[in-house]
């Protein structure tokens, strides 16, 4: 059987695997306002609003479509969260940086209310990510990283030392909540999102550091940033459909080697778009 570090927190607590879903979506945060305002300027506020419009709702789709062929299922896997936060954060676009902090912050406060007073802990728990309720939790990742980090690339004013120091008090907001607030990512709670946004702040400022500030390359991460979001939808899919068929009990080499195919043959993929200059948008 697979390892218990190498699965989700059963309920309460926190494991590595935890950390993979809110990482891509800080990523995808980084790049949200930069490529909004980019697209303002260059084509306009109506066909920018058509396009993130489009580009999460085929998101979404991807991740609906999969896991209702896969299994059977109106599951709320990590494509339609990602695709949901997306379309959700897209009017915290029109305010300032601080200002969207400031009501994603909001957000997650009312989403706990919810959990802990109102009962919504029932609903959310029958999900893979939450469901659709937890795209105000999610929608804090997202907006932190636009708001603190995408803001400041952009500008080119982006310290890896500062954003460390950011992430690491991030972080340590979260663990301090998990007292009051346990760690849960099946219900996608307060503390389980401060902390999982400060880790991802600090793997950022860390790469960051090693990549713009010391010039550290490695080609095949080039090449997967290049397709970044096509790969991990094709990555998403596969993982869904090969979930579906294994069965609930194997040995871990079979999950292992099976990992590694995948992400070998994403690196493969990668590299020969990035060798034949194609780079697919939505």
């Amino acid at each position: 059987d697979v390892p218990g570090w190498l699965k989700h927190a059963p309920w309460n607590g926190y494991r590595f695997p935890d950390l993979v879903a809110p990482m891509f979506l800080f990523a995808m945060g980084v790049a949200y306002r930069i490529s909004w305002e980019r697209r303002v300027s260059k084509f306009g506020l109506k066909r920018t609003i058509l396009h993130f419009v489009r580009r999460y709702i085929l998101l979404f789709l991807f991740g609906f479509i999969g896991t209702l062929i896969a299994e059977r299922s109106f599951d709320w896997g990590i494509l339609q969260m990602l695709g949901a936060t997306g379309l959700f954060a897209l009017p915290l676009m029109f305010v300032p940086p601080l200002y969207s902090l400031i009501v994603s912050l909001l957000f997650l406060a009312l989403y706990q209310i919810a959990l802990d007073h109102l009962g919504l802990w029932r609903f959310v728990a029958g999900f893979d990510m939450g469901g659709p309720f937890a795209t105000l939790s999610w929608c804090f990742v997202l907006s932190f990283s636009a708001s603190l980090v995408g803001a400041e690339v952009e500008k080119r004013t982006a310290d890896p030392w500062s954003l460390f120091l950011i992430g690491l008090s991030t972080a340590s907001a979260g663990f301090l909540s998990s007292f009051l607030v346990s760690l849960n990512k099946h219900l996608v709670s307060c503390s389980y999102i401060l902390f999982s946004t400060g880790l991802a702040t600090i793997l950022f400022s860390l790469t960051h550091f090693l990549v713009e500030v010391r010039g550290f390359r490695i080609g095949a991460l080039d090449a997967l940033g290049k397709n970044s979001l096509s790969i991990f939808i094709l990555s998403s899919v596969i993982s869904t459909f090969v979930g579906e068929a294994l069965p609930h009990s194997v040995p871990v080499i079979y999950p292992v080697l099976i990992t590694l195919c995948i992400l070998f043959g994403c690196i493969a993929l990668a590299g020969a778009f990035a060798r034949q200059g194609i780079y697919i948008k939505l």
